[in-house]
């Protein structure tokens, strides 16, 4: 192998200085490159607010409602030598536009709805961003693709190291210097393994030099001016899953009610107590001065005990609201039924979100607007 690299360096000791390959100019203000550690989710200042408006877009309202039925466990994305990163699950509710869908993606994860994991890196050109990029590699000196890759033999008893294309005359093996036919490999000749020899210059070089060529824009760049571009998969977070289902799924059709009562409704809403501390409450439902209504809803999958009546009177007895409702799904226990009665607090049991809305028409036909806080155990027939 020395007397190999001995050879090779007689034909490329003075292609360091030979190398021209055009100038590369990083576009940096049109490359976003972002470091190579995967995150799960992203802390920024977005509010809870920030995500319920999200929450009444229709397309969001869509995606989201397929992650919560298990149509989609996770958005994984798929390679487009155009787009970079597709996500088609996405695309589908934003009428097919793959800009939007990107868009939307990232907005999701800015607000904390989703979260995301490190998925590849994607190279891309860094004057057009394509990510149609070939990777070639040319001769280091003359920058000319046009190269061979050739198999380089060992003649044993002379030592002459050549291509095999130099050793082949009519079908058999004969070495160019000393004219022996070379019969038997491993004791005539022995394979050295390759170099890489030019069409154009003749140069032969035992590594040439790779180069990346934008197949969109034909720009020519090297390994220090490529753009990377990290792409990630993206799950719903556990937190923005419940708060999704509790502010639209489950609280959608409450908040509906409320308003065909005329009241004002805020989902989630907050109100400043007497101690100036800020209760947040699922349903805020205001009229003018005079009547304020506060609900929570509380989800189960099986009797609800004491303790969300106990949270709901502390804040309650901080606001003094003219009306306090507890939806419960499915049912409070018969302890957490009396409690409730104790602090005035009225119940309604309902086995899913479009029930309780039902039941929220007849307590309102009941009590009218005038603020009586009876319970109302006896509407569950």
């Amino acid at each position: 192998m020395n007397r190999l690299a001995n050879h090779m360096r007689s034909d490329t000791s003075n292609v360091a200085n030979k190398v021209q390959l055009p100038n590369i100019h990083l576009n940096m203000s049109r490359l976003r490159i972002t470091s190579g550690t995967s995150e799960e989710s992203r802390a920024t200042g977005m509010t809870s607010k920030d995500r319920i408006t999200l929450y009444q877009d229709q397309g969001v309202q869509l995606l989201l409602g397929r992650f919560v039925k298990g149509e989609i466990v996770e958005l994984v994305p798929s390679f487009d030598l155009s787009q970079t990163a597709r996500y088609p699950e996405v695309e589908e509710v934003v009428d097919g536009d793959t800009t939007a869908a990107k868009q939307l993606v990232e907005r999701l994860w800015d607000v904390g709805i989703f979260k995301r994991k490190f998925h590849e890196k994607i190279l891309v050109c860094p004057s057009c961003l394509s990510a149609n990029v070939s990777n070639d590699y040319v001769c280091p000196n003359c920058n000319s693709i046009d190269i061979e890759r050739k198999t380089l033999l060992e003649h044993t008893a002379c030592g002459t190291i050549d291509s095999v294309d130099n050793f082949l005359i009519e079908g058999g093996l004969y070495c160019p210097k000393c004219n022996k036919e070379l019969i038997e490999a491993g004791v005539d000749y022995q394979k050295l393994g390759a170099w890489f020899q030019c069409s154009q210059c003749g140069k032969r070089s035992d590594l040439p030099s790779p180069i990346h060529r934008c197949r969109s824009c034909g720009h020519i760049f090297t390994i220090k001016d490529t753009g990377f571009v990290n792409v990630y998969s993206y799950r719903i977070s556990a937190d923005a899953e419940e708060e999704f289902k509790r502010t639209f799924l489950v609280m959608r059709p409450i908040g509906a009610t409320l308003e065909d009562f005329q009241y004002k409704v805020e989902m989630p809403g907050q109100i400043a107590g007497r101690s100036g501390a800020l209760h947040r409450f699922d349903a805020v439902a205001s009229k003018g001065s005079l009547e304020l209504v506060v609900l929570d809803v509380v989800a189960s999958e099986r009797e609800i005990e004491e303790t969300p009546i106990a949270s709901l009177y502390a804040k309650v007895f901080d606001v003094s609201p003219t009306q306090t409702i507890l939806v419960a799904i499915p049912r409070l226990s018969e302890k957490a039924k009396k409690l409730a009665a104790l602090y005035r607090i009225s119940v309604i049991e309902a086995n899913d979100s479009q029930q309780a809305a039902e039941l929220l028409k007849e307590h309102f036909g009941w009590t009218g607007l005038s603020g009586n806080e009876e319970s109302i155990d006896d509407l569950q027939l």
